[in-house]
C-alpha cells in the first residue's frame, strides 16, 4: 500500500477495459477506491494509486457496458457531487467513464438516505438495463440486513443530467 494505512487494500475487484488492460480496483481508508492497470493479464500489477471514485471504507463495483468500451460503477460517492455523510456508505451512485477508469461521468443518484447503508452491489445487464442488487439498510434494522433489487435503464444511464 502505497499509503500509510489501518485497513490496507481489500474487497478488490478487476474488469478488462477497451484497450485489453485488466483494471484491478479496491476498497480502502483512504477516502477513495485504489486502482491500476496490468498489460500483461494481470501477471504483473504496478503499486496502486487512488482513483477517482471518492468513497468512504466501501466497495465499488464495476462492470463493462456490453458491447461498449465504457465501464459502469456502482459505489458510494463522497465527491460532494451529492450530499453525504463523512463515513456513511450512502449515497449509492452510478457512474460511467468512458476513458478506461481514469474518470467518471454522467453520476447518477440511486439511494441517498442520510442515514442508509448500500453496498455490494452486483450488476446484471439484459438488452435494455442493468440489474443491481444490494445490501440496503439503516441504523434501525442494521446496515447489510436488506437486499434491494433495482431496474434501470441504460438511456437513463447514459442520458446527461443526474
Amino acid at each position: 500500500m502505497p499509503a500509510r494505512t489501518r485497513t490496507g487494500l481489500q474487497e478488490p475487484g478487476v474488469v478488462e477495459v477497451a484497450d485489453g488492460r485488466l483494471f484491478g480496483w479496491m476498497r480502502t481508508d483512504q477516502g477513495a477506491q485504489f486502482g491500476c492497470y496490468s498489460a500483461d493479464g494481470g501477471q504483473n500489477w504496478p503499486l496502486p494509486e487512488k482513483t477517482a471514485l471518492q468513497s468512504p471504507e466501501s466497495p465499488a463495483s464495476i462492470k463493462r457496458l456490453p458491447g461498449s468500451a465504457e465501464l459502469l460503477a456502482v459505489f458510494n460517492d463522497h465527491s460532494g457531487q451529492f450530499s453525504f455523510s463523512k463515513g456513511k456508505r450512502t449515497p449509492l451512485v452510478a457512474a460511467l467513464s468512458s476513458d478506461n477508469g481514469q474518470s467518471w461521468h454522467k453520476r447518477k443518484l440511486l439511494e441517498q438516505a442520510p442515514n442508509g447503508s448500500y453496498c455490494y452491489t452486483a450488476i446484471h445487464f439484459t438488452d435494455d438495463a442493468v440489474l443491481l442488487a444490494y445490501c440496503a439498510g439503516d441504523s434501525k434494522i442494521g446496515g447489510l440486513n436488506r437486499l434491494r433489487l433495482r431496474r434501470v435503464s441504460l438511456q437513463w444511464l447514459k442520458a446527461g443530467a443526474p
